[in-house]
């Protein structure tokens, strides 16, 4: 009886363990074991790669204006794939600033603009809508400057001057500000015109000169010189016309133009029929006037095009056969293999050589990242060889690869914007 019971203990024990078994067999097949999950990595979340950006003007020039209606045009991605994003405290302030400006029941109701001595900075993250949602691209950090702290002695102690010029060294892109009403009035003959557009150009042009990033000048307003010519680009060629007989101005083109970009870009935070300059030369708004910005996205969206472009053409030509072999290289990848290659790519001689023709802007940036998107934006890389995304694709591969393709077409509608200002308006262009 005892051998009976002592056999039926030990068939109840098995028959438990079997059930064990079988549903620990069970479970493991829904997921992964450990040896599969390391065959398939984590998601490599890439950072994002910022940009510095620094703009000065003189006060009254247009810079509030213009940053409201720059982020006003860029918040949403009409007529481009990508769009900005920035903190809920600084939306709120730039959408009050442009409403501010396009409400019309007081006709000269603007927005305050920068005074002297103060400084403004917004955080900008280009995104761009994918199939799992907005993709972070880019950050462009932006500081407002007043010219006048280029210009005007400052109280004993203070360093705000030595902090503008660290920033200006670390900039990657430089916007100088014209207002565009000192040009009308210097072309109109009134008082003081010829000597509000050269202190404009006294405060920017002997800082800007030194910089080793691209240049852009603004002439804002633009929408106050329509009657200057009916033909928009001869329009921009008399505006070029004067301000290269500064001999100043002249100086930094003739300079800049070799090695680096400069560009002129006329825009207007209203656009036309909205503002006119009264009898008293104050410009004030027109009774039941819409609000029509005019490439007041165009700036921004230079930056990172035009800073590749001047890197690429610092580079001899074996570092840039050997970047073109690269991003072919590159773009015939999987998308896990790409990023390895970008990371041992940035240790060879022509990363290297990159890097150093980035200059001091390069140590402000995320060196991978930054080589990655190099590569996306590079004309050769657009040769291509699609990656197949297959069945044999993880999720997570097919997630760096939609990254990708998000950031080429991102970079790609910079261009395009870029390419449309010197279609339409050849002067644009400087160097």
């Amino acid at each position: 009886m005892m051998q009976i019971i002592v056999v039926l203990a030990i068939l109840v024990v098995l028959g438990v363990y079997l059930v064990w078994q079988l549903r620990r067999r069970a479970k493991g097949s829904s997921s992964p074991s450990a040896n599969e999950q390391s065959s398939s990595p984590p998601v490599h979340e890439q950072s994002i790669p910022p940009f510095q950006i620094v703009a000065l003007g003189v006060q009254g020039s247009g810079k509030t204006l213009l940053l409201a209606s720059m982020y006003h045009r860029l918040r949403t991605p009409t007529g481009q794939s990508y769009f900005l994003t920035t903190s809920h405290a600084d939306a709120l302030q730039l959408n009050h600033w442009f409403s501010q400006m396009a409400d019309t029941a007081s006709a000269d109701g603007w927005p305050p603009g920068t005074a002297k001595g103060e400084s403004r900075h917004f955080s900008f993250t280009v995104k761009t809508r994918t199939a799992d949602g907005a993709l972070p691209v880019l950050r462009l950090n932006y500081l407002e400057y007043a010219g006048e702290l280029l210009t005007e002695p400052q109280a004993p102690g203070s360093t705000v001057q030595e902090e503008l010029l660290a920033h200006i060294e670390e900039a990657d892109a430089l916007i100088g500000i014209i207002d565009g009403n000192h040009i009308r009035q210097h072309l109109d003959g009134a008082a003081g015109g010829l000597m509000r557009l050269e202190k404009t150009l006294d405060a920017l042009v002997p800082i800007m000169i030194e910089a080793t990033c691209p240049v852009s000048f603004v002439i804002t307003k633009w929408d106050l010189l329509r009657d200057l010519h009916p033909d928009e680009s001869t329009r921009l060629e008399l505006v070029q016309d004067l301000l290269t007989s500064n001999d100043q101005f002249r100086s930094l083109v003739k300079i800049h133009g070799a090695a680096r970009v400069v560009r002129l870009i006329p825009v207007s935070a209203v656009g036309p029929g909205f503002a006119t300059v009264d009898s008293t030369g104050r410009i004030v708004k027109v009774p039941e006037g819409k609000v029509h910005p005019t490439r007041v996205d165009v700036p921004l969206s230079a930056v990172v095009p035009d800073l590749f472009d001047q890197v690429e053409g610092r580079l001899d030509r074996d570092v840039r056969s050997a970047l073109y072999a690269g991003a072919r290289r590159r773009n015939q990848l999987g998308p896990r293999e790409a990023l390895a290659f970008v990371s041992a790519f940035a240790g060879k001689v022509a990363g290297q050589a990159l890097l150093a023709a980035f200059g001091a802007s390069a140590a402000t940036l995320a060196w991978t990242a930054l080589l990655d998107l190099f590569f996306d934006s590079n004309v050769n890389a657009r040769e291509q060889s699609q990656t197949r995304l297959d069945q044999d694709l993880s999720q997570a591969e097919k997630h760096l690869e939609d990254v990708r393709e998000a950031r080429r077409r991102v970079i790609e509608d910079m261009r395009r914007k870029v390419g449309v200002l010197e279609d339409q308006l050849p002067h644009s262009r400087l160097s």
